[in-house]
């Protein structure tokens, strides 16, 4: 295995585990409750048609923002190592 292949297992191997530790917060509990009962409104407000238009909407706005977090993620490792690396802590 190259070494980007491993720099990016290991990149993702931190996210997942961060993400993890995240779930498991009581924030995390509280908007997923929220969710859920925005999922359950829109059930019972909406046409089928409606629902199901409004469902592929949450879906695509949350797989953009994993998306957004994973380059929001890379890129502030990247700028830590950058920055430890001006600073002298990194040779």
């Amino acid at each position: 295995m190259d070494i980007n292949k491993e720099y990016n297992l290991f990149i993702d191997e931190l996210l997942s585990r961060a993400v993890g530790e995240f779930k498991s917060t009581e924030q995390y509990n509280l908007l997923k409750e929220k969710l859920e009962r925005m999922d359950c409104d829109c059930e019972t407000m909406f046409t089928r048609d409606v629902h199901e238009f409004a469902t592929e909407c949450f879906e695509l706005i949350l797989d953009v923002g994993g998306q957004e977090e994973q380059y929001v993620y890379r890129k502030g490792f990247q700028d830590c190592v950058w920055l430890l690396k001006t600073l002298g802590v990194l040779a």
